[in-house]
């Protein structure tokens, strides 16, 4: 199970296994094609989690783009000190950039908080499955609502104003910690007092965090990819 506490992405590797563990098993894919009200679970959850890829898809386009602010906001300041330099304009632009990154996110946070509403509407009867096949529902319900809890907090990461809240259940994973604590948009305000060594070494940690994030989004995908390739094979055998 996910921690309340925040996302955790090795449980949610496990809880991901679980299910593409359980969907692959002979026993089980035999026994979820040859069962009516079991095929309509499996075609809801399929078609969400081509919703999921598609939300993934988009987080990883704002991570990428995220990724490149870092670094041109890097190479401004190592150029801070270079006579004729116009650093002001330089940072006027990153602003501009960073106004229009958000709106995207928000745009994107807004997708998911309404797949998270739908989630609470699953329609099909659990009574009158088996035990079994109930057990494949359940970690298939828990790998949405987890992996949606997730996305949402990265991308509320990336959005990073100037206050960073809490993210909603309270205590963060370490990535969301760095990065509260390295915040961009604060840099961005502060730079003309700031100085320029220890601008340059808050953006490589906020530059290592992001590449950690970006791994751990890569496997989120992979593992999708996986379950939507079962999901659909359950489907069409």
């Amino acid at each position: 199970m996910i921690s309340s506490l925040g996302p955790n992405f090795a449980d949610l590797s496990d809880l991901h296994k679980c299910a593409n563990d359980l969907l692959h098993s002979p026993d089980i894919k035999q026994a979820l094609y040859h069962q009516h009200e079991t095929m309509a679970s499996v075609r809801e959850i399929s078609e969400a989690s081509l919703k999921m890829l598609d939300l993934c898809g988009t987080t990883r386009e704002v991570h990428l783009l995220t990724k490149q602010h870092l670094q041109n906001l890097q190479k401004t300041f190592r150029r801070a000190t270079i006579e004729g330099f116009d650093f002001d304009a330089h940072i006027s632009a990153h602003s501009l950039q960073q106004k229009k990154l958000k709106k995207k996110v928000v745009d994107c946070l807004r997708d998911i908080k309404g797949m998270n509403k739908s989630n609470k509407y699953f329609t099909s009867d659990l009574s009158l499955l088996d035990h079994s096949l109930i057990v494949v529902v359940h970690v298939l319900r828990e790998v949405k609502g987890a992996t949606i809890s997730i996305l949402e907090s990265l991308l509320s990461l990336v959005i990073l104003p100037t206050n960073t809240p809490s993210v909603k259940h309270g205590q963060s994973s370490p990535f969301a910690s760095t990065l509260r604590r390295i915040n961009c948009q604060r840099l961005l305000e502060r730079c003309h007092s700031m100085d320029v060594v220890v601008a340059n070494k808050r953006l490589e940690e906020v530059a290592s965090s992001m590449e950690d994030l970006e791994v751990e989004l890569e496997s989120i995908i992979r593992r999708l990819m996986r379950t939507r390739v079962l999901l659909l094979n359950v489907l069409t055998n």
